[in-house]
């Protein structure tokens, strides 16, 4: 079942994460990687031919997934914007706790940001790899490049994690002007 299966992704503990959580996780994911019409299918599926590209988006839930989704309830039950990417602490040191009854609409405000921008990895991606490729990651490293699409944490080589969590502007535009570490 698709309960389990959260639950076995979560670590099995999907009845202490508040649905929300997990459901905006899961949305993320899709966003960016799962769906039809996601920001990496937009760019890359054509290119890499649906076989390709199937088997791209199975690496990568079966390797990458899990990590992404528990970036969403870590140990400590809090998130925290990482601060702007210039470096420095978030000037609101915005957090959301995670078990919260307000963790859902504090979330909105709390974006998913990559050190290298999407779509400049997928331009390189596209370079590098051949129009009629063997494989997805034919002629690059793959590990690399899922890293940097999905790494929410460090590598075992000592990379730092590619995608951080940083507050900003909540779609709706409530907070106008205002300074947010996720710059649009």
């Amino acid at each position: 079942s698709s309960s389990s299966a959260s639950q076995q992704a979560s670590g099995g503990q999907g009845s202490q994460r508040g649905p929300s959580m997990w459901q905006r996780a899961q949305k993320r994911w899709s966003a960016l990687v799962a769906a039809p019409r996601s920001r990496i299918a937009l760019q890359m599926r054509a290119h890499l031919g649906e076989d390709h590209w199937q088997a791209f988006v199975r690496h990568a839930e079966n390797k990458w997934k899990t990590q992404f989704l528990r970036a969403f309830e870590p140990s400590t039950h809090v998130l925290a914007c990482a601060g702007p990417i210039e470096g420095g602490p978030c000037p609101y040191q915005f957090s959301i706790y995670t078990h919260s009854i307000a963790a859902e609409s504090q979330l909105q405000y709390m974006h998913l940001d990559h050190t290298h921008d999407l779509s400049n990895v997928c331009a390189v991606w596209r370079q590098a790899v051949p129009q009629f490729p063997q494989s997805w990651h034919e002629d690059i490293d793959g590990d690399r490049l899922c890293h940097m699409l999905f790494g929410v944490r460090a590598t075992e080589r000592g990379e730092p994690p590619c995608l951080h969590f940083r507050c900003g502007e909540a779609r709706g535009g409530l907070y106008r002007g205002r300074r947010f570490c996720h710059a649009s």
